[in-house]
């Protein structure tokens, strides 16, 4: 195929963009697998010591569904879990606070189960060090399962999750294997959408604040399936995901509807 580009784009091409896009999860034309991760902490500092990693990898052009279903084969594993051992956190010098450790005792019961229930001899708390090789481990296995090699990491702000995740790597020397070109944040992502999007709409004569910025999505937990608490690392991955997904599938079906 091949066309004259001047000042508006090629109906030919913009018709092979937007099959490409509706029938294509993972191709040559869409190189991208998103990950996103999620660290529930001890404190908010980027030294934090670290309860538990979670890691989700989805896929922007679903049609559907940003998730994988790991009963079509594509993908199994589209999931990381781990809790730490607190022991391993504490001899490397990591941050404690008080202040977090009184927010986490008056969080609900099922926010606690999630983080303490996974502590058994079928799954062990393990070093830190162990989980952030394992979790980089994972990435690799999502890369070649997929066939692509960039990963984006994102994850929800810009100086919390990865901030704390460089830390470790850097101070346990291991290698943070994420370019810094891939990194990206859901709520920036999001929120300065959602802010376009209104704007655009001239009917809108009041002003922009967040409730009408997620009021544009559908959350996570009003229709998901699979059971899940505020600060479960994988739930609220999936939450992330699930807005964002939405936000990237207004911005494609808005565009096509202008060419």
């Amino acid at each position: 195929m091949s066309c004259k580009v001047q000042q508006s784009v090629c109906s030919d091409c913009v018709t092979y963009v937007k099959s490409r896009i509706k029938f294509n999860t993972f191709n040559a034309f869409n190189n991208v697998i998103d990950v996103t991760v999620d660290l529930e902490t001890c404190s908010l500092s980027p030294t934090a010591a670290v309860l538990s990693i979670g890691a989700v990898a989805w896929k922007r052009y679903g049609e559907d569904s940003p998730f994988f279903d790991e009963g079509d084969g594509v993908l199994r594993n589209s999931t990381f879990s781990a809790h730490v051992d607190l022991r391993s956190m504490f001899l490397n010098g990591f941050t404690f606070d008080q202040s977090t450790a009184d927010w986490w005792s008056k969080q609900s019961d099922d926010a606690k189960a999630a983080l303490l229930g996974n502590d058994s001899d079928e799954a062990p708390c393990q070093p830190i060090d162990v989980i952030v090789n394992d979790l980089f481990g994972w990435i690799d296995y999502i890369k070649k399962k997929l066939g692509e090699d960039e990963i984006c990491l994102w994850a929800q702000g810009t100086d919390f999750d990865v901030a704390i995740l460089r830390y470790i790597c850097w101070k346990l020397g291991i290698k943070f294997q994420i370019k810094h070109t891939s990194l990206r944040d859901h709520r920036t992502f999001y929120l300065e959408l959602a802010r376009i999007i209104w704007d655009a709409d001239e009917t809108n004569e009041e002003p922009f604040d967040l409730d009408k910025a997620y009021a544009l999505t559908t959350d996570y937990k009003d229709i998901a399936d699979d059971e899940g608490a505020a600060h479960d690392p994988i739930f609220d991955c999936k939450r992330s995901i699930y807005s964002t997904w939405q936000m990237m599938k207004k911005i494609r079906e808005g565009y096509a509807k202008t060419v």
